[in-house]
């Protein structure tokens, strides 16, 4: 039986995550900012739209690493976190459980609906957003954009990959590179992202 992803979010979206004063959220063993996402997405887009295209491509593999890499390191602290060990491990019972549970604690985040669409264990996860807050944002401001622009989704991709079939945190960064290959800042009619064994190992 798969894992029910579905309990996974209630369970997650009920456990206690307050921000300080400073707006720091200390939950699942990792601390985060808590900041407007419309302050991301004009740093972002502005950037990337001032600049040539040789120079956007190279600054979006920059934002591409940089989430990954937080992705990385954030989704592990949440499966060795005292909450996950006690909430949502119960729930795992294989790898592709918990590559499911690693999907649903992202929807709890309030960025879109990401979903699994298709999984091979160990060599390839597809995931599909209906509802990324950023591609909608790219047409309102910049009109249909030449390719993909939910960074965020792309890398996370890759990351629950890397976590769950890579070698043991926190040598299993880059095993796995995803693809974003619609997108609705495309005038696509879905996000989708593809990730898949890279050939660095």
């Amino acid at each position: 039986m798969a894992l029910d992803s579905k309990k996974v979010i209630e369970i997650a979206s009920q456990l206690p995550i307050q921000s300080n004063e400073r707006g720091i959220m200390a939950a699942f063993g990792v601390y985060a900012a808590m900041n407007y996402n419309e302050f991301y997405f004009k740093v972002v887009s502005r950037a990337i739209n001032a600049v040539d295209f040789r120079t956007a491509q190279t600054v979006e593999k920059k934002l591409y690493d940089a989430v990954l890499e937080c992705g990385y390191h954030t989704y592990h602290g949440i499966r060795t976190s005292m909450h996950w060990r006690e909430h949502i491990l119960p729930l795992i019972k294989s790898p592709e459980d918990e590559v499911y549970a690693l999907v649903a604690v992202t929807n709890i985040f309030g960025i879109g609906f990401i979903e699994v669409e298709e999984l091979i264990p160990g060599q390839k996860l597809v995931t599909v957003v209906k509802n990324a807050y950023d591609p909608g944002r790219y047409l309102e401001e910049y009109g249909v954009q030449p390719h993909g622009r939910c960074y965020m989704f792309n890398a996370c991709t890759a990351s629950y990959m890397d976590l769950v079939y890579g070698p043991s945190y926190p040598a299993g960064m880059g095993t796995f590179s995803s693809r974003e290959v619609e997108c609705r800042s495309k005038n696509d009619s879905i996000c989708r992202f593809i990730a898949e064994r890279s050939g660095k190992r």
